[in-house]
């Protein structure tokens, strides 16, 4: 791939705010996201299926709804490697092409979406400019009292490098899902769902640690469990749940590195049906996790959750709230002793935290959106450098959607990222500024 310098960052920002006085408004229905992207947590593969988006589209070919569109963001990073000195910023550059496709199949249906990230950096353009694909299949059967889902989410993907010396390691990743539900009576229903995912590191090597070998971190994960929901109230149900997960991690024969583990959830909840003021789900209990005989990490069990709720407080205003608690990999390839311990700070952390966002409607065109994130990870293995790293995350933004037409709309916004951590070099802040256009037809 070609990485060619960017000195014209100020174009986009120029051409939106042109864009508020040329284009005519019209009227608007489809709705965009506000805020810009922000690695908040790393979902877990025992969450809901990823959805996709369901705004009618433009054209057609048949009976199949095709639903182009392309995004083009410019944002500014005061802290681009996110590091402890905060001196290094950069303008990024990120354009998104990609297509949707809905096929109804009366009560059924089957949605395709490709949509690719093409980032190019105004500095450090061998670290950060990349390209990167993701293609995602959805199939909804309804057959009244039984509905199946299933699907697949493919990806070839990069991780960011963590200093100017760092490289993007470049990963191919597929997730595979079927969930069953099956409504037993007037308030049983029994619910079923499987997820199979692999990561698949190339073997390109960073000259800042050329021992490091990310494809260490390859790995296979299957994950399924069955939950029983039980209507006590018209909209509410109570939920127990059982997860299994097998985690199996390429270690290229590191011994000493085993992350191999076996992990058990039983959960009680509850769940609040869409048609209510307040819809999602939260729930918790006890987890566990064993790592394969041999293996020099720590087993952990204890209190986990997690949960997902909205509230409509009037047709202007609404909350959600997401939060979570378990256990969460970390990265072996980071370790500078391969084979004396896992990664610089051990296996996992047991992570804690959530966010909260507020929506509000201005006029039928105009909403506005802010949002608040507290996150505490607990590292309790030392890994390599010998310490046992706590760290306090906060991450806040606000953002403002302007949709001029159907088809074409504006956004801005500003995110705050702080991170206070006791191990050295980690602790950093960073100010991102951001502005998109989205045009969908």
């Amino acid at each position: 791939m070609k990485q060619k310098p960017k000195n014209n960052n100020f174009i986009l920002f120029g051409f939106a705010t042109l864009l508020l006085f040329l284009i005519i408004p019209g009227q608007s229905q489809a709705q965009l996201s506000v805020v810009p992207d922000s690695h908040l947590y790393q979902a877990r593969t025992n969450l809901p299926a990823q959805k996709m988006d369901n705004t009618p589209g433009g054209l057609h070919l048949g009976s199949i709804k095709i639903h182009p569109r392309v995004d083009v963001n410019e944002a500014y990073e005061s802290n681009i490697f996110q590091e402890e000195s905060h001196k290094k910023s950069a303008w990024l550059t990120t354009i998104g092409p990609g297509v949707s496709l809905l096929l109804p199949l009366r009560r059924h249906s089957l949605q395709l979406d490709y949509h690719a990230e093409i980032i190019e950096a105004s500095r450090f353009h061998k670290q950060f400019n990349t390209d990167n694909h993701f293609v995602n299949g959805i199939l909804n059967l309804d057959f009244n009292r039984l509905n199946i889902q299933a699907g697949d989410n493919w990806e070839s993907n990069s991780t960011a490098p963590v200093n100017e010396q760092d490289i993007r390691n470049d990963y191919l990743q597929n997730r595979a899902f079927c969930d069953i539900g099956y409504r037993l009576a007037t308030r049983y229903t029994v619910h079923g769902f499987y997820r199979n995912t692999f990561r698949q590191f190339d073997n390109t090597r960073s000259s800042s640690d050329p021992t490091a070998d990310p494809e260490w971190d390859n790995y296979t994960e299957n994950d399924m469990g069955t939950s029983l929901y039980y209507r006590f109230l018209p909209k509410t149900s109570v939920l127990f749940e059982y997860g299994f997960t097998h985690h199996n991690q390429n270690d290229r024969g590191l011994t000493d590195t085993n992350r191999d583990y076996d992990a058990q959830r039983y959960w009680l909840g509850l769940m609040w049906e869409p048609t209510a003021k307040i819809k999602g789900t939260i729930k918790g209990g006890y987890y566990q996790q064993n790592f394969a005989a041999g293996s020099s990490s720590q087993d952990w069990d204890g209190f986990s959750f997690e949960g997902n709720l909205q509230y409509a407080y009037t047709s202007r205003d609404s909350f959600t709230l997401t939060g979570f608690r378990y256990p969460i990999e970390t990265s072996v390839n980071e370790s500078h002793v391969p084979g004396y311990a896992p990664g610089l700070y051990g296996t996992y952390s047991i992570t804690t935290g959530g966010t909260l966002t507020y929506d509000h409607r201005f006029t039928y065109k105009i909403s506005g959106i802010a949002d608040v994130s507290y996150f505490h990870d607990n590292y309790s293995e030392k890994g390599s450098l010998s310490i046992n790293r706590d760290d306090d995350r906060i991450y806040s933004g606000i953002g403002v959607l302007y949709q001029i037409r159907d088809w074409v709309g504006l956004k801005s916004g500003y995110r705050y990222e702080n991170c206070d951590s006791n191990a050295f070099n980690e602790s950093y802040r960073n100010h991102i500024f951001s502005a998109t256009l989205s045009l969908t037809f």
